[in-house]
């Protein structure tokens, strides 16, 4: 039986401070305990401390201020669209509310579409979509979504609002996500896109074009993502 391995305690000290910063305990513009203080209370050393440190400055959680120490900034969330999981299990469903916007609907390719297309792919066309991602009431993921119609019967009656698109896919059809790429900018929201994300023309936000292989030959998921980052990063684990 292969058990859980523990908690390297600098991971240990960064999921405790972010706790205590979450739930308020320390507030925007309040400092931590200080270096020394954290290495008597964990019983560990100044490089482990630093190295917790160092990751909430870069998740936003803290700043370091020169001789004051770490001060608690107003941190943001993290979204996990980089992952292949998906977005749902990125970030988990709580306060999570999807909106479609255009019901799934069977369709030929786009002329001049992004990705190269097999030949079963063009013959097959397309089931497209688009969904409008919530958290917390604050939208910050518009998706357009093109999969390759194989093996996919009645997926266009499949009720896809707060639900996963990938449970929906294993579940009914046996599809399952093996492998993907994406190409990432940044650039300006359009009247559009502003519209949808509730911010204003041209302000910046994280466009994506992914391709998920799935585990049916031809059988690919094409995604066009916009996310408004005003409030949340991007992340994953690796």
């Amino acid at each position: 039986m292969r058990t859980s391995q523990p908690l390297p305690l600098y991971k240990k000290l960064i999921d405790d401070l972010k706790t205590l910063i979450d739930q308020g305990t320390y507030k925007k513009g309040e400092l931590l305990p200080s270096e020394n203080e954290l290495c008597k209370s964990y019983g560990t050393t100044r490089p482990t401390v630093r190295q917790a440190l160092t990751e909430l400055i870069n998740t936003g959680y803290i700043v370091r201020q020169q001789g004051k120490g770490s001060i608690v900034a107003e941190p943001k969330k993290g979204l996990g669209i980089l992952s292949v999981s998906g977005f749902t299990a990125g970030i988990g469903d709580k306060n999570l509310k999807t909106e479609i916007l255009e019901k799934p609907q069977k369709r030929t390719w786009d002329n001049n579409f992004f990705y190269e297309l097999t030949d079963e792919e063009l013959k097959a066309g397309s089931i497209y979509f688009t969904r409008l991602r919530y958290i917390n009431n604050l939208p910050v993921l518009f998706e357009e979504t093109f999969i390759t119609n194989i093996q996919l019967p009645r997926f266009t009656t499949r009720n896809l609002e707060d639900n996963s698109l990938f449970n929906t896919l294993s579940k009914y059809y046996q599809v399952e996500i093996k492998e993907g790429e994406q190409k990432i900018w940044a650039i300006g929201a359009d009247k559009k896109i502003s519209k949808m994300l509730n911010l204003k023309q041209g302000s910046p936000i994280v466009h994506m074009k992914r391709k998920l292989k799935t585990n049916i030959r031809n059988l690919n998921i094409y995604s066009w993502l916009y996310c408004n980052t005003e409030e949340y990063y991007l992340h994953d684990n690796f």
